[in-house]
C-alpha cells in the first residue's frame, strides 16, 4: 500500500496523524481507575477506537476521492451505510466474545453492542470527510496559483521573443542602409549592435535587470539611429535619478523608443523626439514625445503596432496595479508616459 492520499512528500502531515490518533488511543487509560469492569472497558474501548479509525481512513482515503470528488452522491451515500453496518455486525460479534469472557460479571446487551459504534462512526465521517475537503480546497487552490504561474511565465516568454525579432529586424535594416552608403559609421554600427546582442541574449533572460542596465541599451539603440537618420532630427534623451539602484523587467521601454523612431523621422522636415527617464524612491517616469510625421503612420506596415501590443500586454501581467500609462495625440504631438511604482 502506498501513501495515503493527500499525504505525499508530507511526511509531517503523516506524523500529525499517527500523534492524533495515539492520544486518541490513549483516552481509555483516564478511565481505567472509575470504570467497573476496566478489563472489558478498555478491550471493547482500544477495539471501538482501531473500527473508529479504520472507517476515518475508508472514508478519507476510498470514499470521498473515488465517490463524493466524482459526485457520484447516491454510490458515496450507499457505501457510508455500508460501511457503518459492517462496523456494527464487528463490534457486536467482537462485544459477545469479550462479555463471553466476562459473563459472570456483565450481561451481553445486543442492541447495545450493535449501535454503540454509530457515534464514534459519526465522528470518523464528520472529520474525515472535513479535513479531506479541506485539504482538497487549498491544494486544488495551490494548483490553480501554479498554473496561473506557469501560463503567465509562459505568455511573457512568448511576449519577449516577439519583440527581439521586431527590433532585430529595424537594427538589421538600418545597418543594411549604412552599408549600401558604404559608410564609415558601418563598423561602429555592428559593435553598437553586438552590444545589443549580449544584453538581450544574457541579461534579458533574467525577470528583472538593473535599470542602468535598460538605460544603456536604450542608449546604444538611439545612437544606431542617429547613424543613419539626418541632423535635421533632434534627438534628446535625459536620465534623471538613481536608475542603478532599480530594478525593471527588460526590454519593456525599447518598443515606446522605437515607436518614436519609426513615427517621429522625416528626411524632408525637422523632426524632434524627445526621451526622459525620471528614477527617484520607488517611481519610474518613462515619457516619450515625438512629432507624427504622416507619411510614415500612411507606409505603415500591418505588424507596426506589434511592439506596443506586446509592452501593454506585458504591463498588465508584470505591475496590473502598479503601473500607468497614457498615449496622448495633440496638435501633432504624439506623448507617450509611463509610470511605474516598484513595491519593496
Amino acid at each position: 500500500m502506498g501513501p495515503l492520499p493527500g499525504l505525499r512528500s508530507k511526511p509531517s502531515s503523516v506524523w500529525i496523524h499517527i500523534l492524533i490518533w495515539l492520544a486518541y488511543f490513549m483516552v481509555p487509560l483516564l478511565f481505567i481507575e472509575s470504570a467497573a469492569g476496566r478489563e472489558r472497558f478498555m478491550i471493547l474501548g482500544w477495539f471501538m477506537q482501531l473500527l473508529t479509525l479504520i472507517y476515518f481512513y475508508y472514508n478519507y482515503s476510498f470514499l470521498i476521492p473515488r465517490f463524493l470528488l466524482p459526485k457520484k452522491i447516491v454510490l458515496y451515500v450507499v457505501m457510508l451505510i455500508l460501511g457503518l453496518l459492517v462496523i456494527s455486525g464487528i463490534n457486536a460479534i467482537f462485544s459477545l466474545s469479550v462479555f463471553g469472557m466476562f459473563e459472570h460479571r456483565h450481561p451481553f446487551n445486543l442492541w447495545r453492542a450493535v449501535t454503540f459504534p454509530v457515534y464514534p462512526v459519526l465522528l470518523a465521517f464528520a472529520l474525515s470527510s472535513a479535513i479531506r475537503i479541506i485539504m482538497e480546497y487549498f491544494q486544488n487552490e495551490r494548483q490553480k496559483k501554479e498554473m496561473e504561474s506557469e501560463k503567465l511565465s509562459a505568455e511573457l516568454a512568448f511576449l519577449k521573443s516577439q519583440v527581439n525579432p521586431h527590433f532585430l529586424f529595424n537594427i538589421l535594416n538600418n545597418i543594411c542602409s549604412l552599408a549600401r552608403k558604404k559608410s564609415d559609421n558601418t563598423e561602429n554600427a555592428i559593435i553598437k549592435l553586438s552590444q545589443i546582442m549580449r544584453y538581450m541574449l544574457q541579461d534579458s533572460k533574467d525577470e528583472t535587470v538593473c535599470l542602468e542596465k535598460e538605460v544603456e541599451y536604450l542608449q546604444n539603440y538611439i545612437d544606431l539611429q542617429r547613424l543613419r537618420i539626418s541632423d535635421q532630427v533632434r534627438i534628446t534623451f535625459t536620465v534623471e535619478g538613481r536608475p542603478e539602484q532599480m530594478s525593471i523587467a527588460p526590454l519593456l521601454l525599447i518598443p515606446f523608443v522605437e515607436n518614436a523612431f519609426k513615427h517621429g523621422v522625416s528626411y524632408m522636415d525637422e523632426a524632434e523626439i524627445t526621451i526622459t527617464l525620471k528614477a527617484y524612491s520607488d517611481n519610474l517616469t518613462f515619457i516619450v514625445v515625438n512629432r507624427v510625421v504622416k507619411q510614415n503612420v500612411e507606409s505603415s506596415d500591418q505588424g507596426s503596432g506589434i511592439g506596443l501590443k506586446n509592452v501593454k500586454r506585458r504591463l498588465d501581467l508584470l505591475y496590473p496595479k502598479n503601473h500607468a500609462l497614457i498615449i496622448s495625440e495633440e496638435n501633432n504631438q504624439y506623448q507617450v508616459e509611463l509610470t511605474i511604482h516598484f513595491e519593496k
